[in-house]
């Protein structure tokens, strides 16, 4: 067997322009790097396909420092980017950010920004490579998004307006269907009569981003990741945050509603109603298929394979929805000690009918051995207790080792390059019910 390591959208530039070119007319200018447009573009590829806004990929306008520059600083050479940028490109928010060399060398951006005093709205940021991952690009976006673009709400200001939340944590491409999954949380979150910001949707305008200020909450769908953001932001902001776990199916959703209720004193007899309807429109979709799962005994011990945001969600949906038996859950992130028990954590106060191992790893190759040298049915021609039939919810690294095994592969973590994004999500009622399409359909397919 060949086996493939995994590759990291460990960059924390990279981690910021996914985001900036997931938000409204928003163009990211930046200072020092070269290739910056195929390395984006090949984070997209990786990330489902789920493409960027307008003036993205290979259009992203960039300084492209050389040695010069690198010697005597890269000011003017900068100056020059954004003047001609501020003129050719209409764009509503320009963001600049900065490559290694240019952190490493010093240039002082703000202070060229300075020399534009009549410019369109801009914010800058230091993203040097070297400082952190996309979840750290990640985040430090997001507090200079609200340090320098949305006010901070004066007392009462959100009075006679309905409640809002602010949606964070969902790393576009990292988390392919980021997209997807926070139109579905916003469309529930519409049926309580709550607001919400996602940042990241079609539907999202800087205007609505400019209140992100006025929210009540900030959810977090990040436990490893997340707790550095959301006391930033309440020291920042005054909002106060929750580090919730991606709701994925019905029962995860009904949670999701009626601890937002509790969160922001609503009616909890709202909150109820809401999860009843879509309880109910939900199962009589479930039902519908239930004769082919019944009939075809699409029963299975499962195997997850994802980040730190959606791999115990997606191994509680599978138990605790779907009767499935997951075996394993491996989380790739490269996450500190004090992460990583956030989520054993976490793990623990999940409950499962057959408690999997829960397993720390980066690297495809270790993953695959340890199934195998976990499982003496893969060792030895034996008689053993086997977990067959057996499905792998990973990236499209685990696609082979899936074949290999006789199982069942979907890709629903990074990378994914079989299959394309677009608005396809997981979360939320609408999710559970995709999810559940999508995994029946990888059965479905091997009896043609």
């Amino acid at each position: 067997m060949t086996y493939i390591e995994r590759p990291r959208f460990s960059c924390m530039l990279g981690g910021v322009l996914a985001t900036v070119n997931s938000l409204p007319r928003t163009v990211p200018v930046v200072h020092g790097a070269q290739g910056c447009g195929r390395n984006l573009s090949s984070a997209y590829a990786q990330g489902g396909y789920y493409g960027g806004g307008y003036c993205n990929e290979h259009s992203v306008p960039s300084s492209n420092v050389d040695e010069s520059d690198v010697i005597f600083g890269g000011g003017e050479t900068l100056a020059k980017e954004l003047a001609n940028s501020f003129e050719i490109i209409d764009a509503d928010l320009f963001v600049i950010t900065t490559a290694c060399m240019t952190d490493i060398i010093g240039d002082d951006v703000k202070s060229v920004l300075s020399r534009f005093p009549d410019r369109p709205p801009s914010i800058f940021i230091e993203t040097g490579g070297f400082k952190g991952d996309c979840y750290f690009g990640y985040r430090r976006f997001m507090e200079e998004l609200f340090l320098q673009y949305i006010p901070r709400a004066e007392r009462g200001a959100g009075e006679g307006k309905p409640p809002r939340v602010n949606l964070l944590g969902l790393l576009p491409g990292y988390d392919p269907f980021f997209r997807g999954d926070l139109e579905e949380i916003d469309r529930l979150l519409g049926r309580l009569g709550v607001a919400a910001t996602t940042f990241l949707t079609p539907g999202q305008t800087l205007a609505g981003i400019r209140e992100a200020g006025t929210a009540g909450l900030n959810v977090i769908f990040n436990r490893a990741h997340g707790e550095e953001l959301g006391r930033n932001l309440r020291e920042s902001h005054g909002i106060d945050y929750w580090l919730a776990d991606l709701p994925v199916g019905a029962k995860a959703s009904g949670e999701f509603l009626r601890e937002i209720a509790r969160r922001l004193k609503l009616d909890p007899a709202a909150a109820e109603r809401v999860a009843r309807s879509e309880t109910g429109r939900y199962y009589d979709y479930v039902e519908r298929l239930s004769p082919l799962v019944v009939d075809f005994d699409f029963q299975n011990y499962a195997v997850v394979v994802a980040n730190s945001t959606n791999a115990l969600p997606y191994a509680s949906y599978l138990d605790n929805e779907l009767g499935w038996l997951p075996t394993h859950v491996y989380i790739t992130d490269q996450l500190s000690e004090e992460q990583r028990e956030a989520l054993r954590t976490r793990f623990g106060e999940l409950a499962f009918s057959e408690r999997p191992e829960l397993v720390f790893e980066t690297d495809t190759q270790n993953i695959q051995r340890h199934l195998e040298t976990s499982r003496p049915q893969f060792l030895s021609r034996t008689y053993y207790d086997r977990i067959e039939p057996l499905f792998i919810l990973g990236s499209t690294l685990e696609y082979g080792f899936a074949e290999s095994l006789s199982g069942f592969h979907l890709s629903v973590s990074h990378p994914v390059i079989n299959r394309t994004a677009v608005a396809r999500g997981y979360a939320g009622y609408n999710g559970g019910l995709n999810l559940l399409c999508d995994l029946s359909d990888a059965q479905v397919a091997r009896r043609v």
